[in-house]
């Protein structure tokens, strides 16, 4: 079994800094993606996620983790993840820095360069949860994901 993790309000809380960017309505005209990165350090865990992704890798499935959170935080995010319980090795895409497409288009490409498709997706962002499903991937969305 081949299953994906999102990392940002997936196996991530990130709440405490989406007024960076702006959310759903109240988005911002001018959104500080850097800063909003770069908080990442400050994220708490979502447990629950967490054990999940540990779940099925003890149990033998490939787990990866694919986020639209840029590259510039890649050494952040990887000690993130090793204080959390989570070998950073399973970290396999991150949106290359100064890039600004849409998540969930990226997150597509990535999936059409795939040699396997994911049997399984956890996800929160509700345009990406989407696009999963539209690809034939079922995908468990574990957050509102509105921003």
């Amino acid at each position: 079994m081949f299953v994906v993790f999102d990392l940002d309000g997936t196996l991530a809380d990130c709440s405490h800094r989406i007024h960076m960017i702006g959310s759903g309505s109240e988005e911002r005209d001018h959104p500080d993606w850097d800063a909003f990165y770069r908080a990442c350090v400050h994220d708490k865990p979502t447990m629950p996620i967490i054990n999940t992704l540990i779940a099925f890798r003890n149990g033998g499935a490939r787990g990866e983790i694919w986020t639209g959170r840029s590259d510039l935080v890649h050494a952040e995010t990887e000690n993130w993840l090793q204080r959390h319980c989570i070998a950073p090795h399973l970290l396999k895409n991150m949106r290359p820095h100064g890039t600004h497409s849409s998540d969930a288009e990226m997150k597509r490409l990535w999936l059409f360069g795939c040699d396997d498709v994911p049997n399984l997706v956890f996800e929160d962002r509700q345009r990406v949860v989407d696009m999963w499903r539209e690809e034939g991937i079922r995908c468990c969305q574990v957050a509102q994901g509105d921003f």
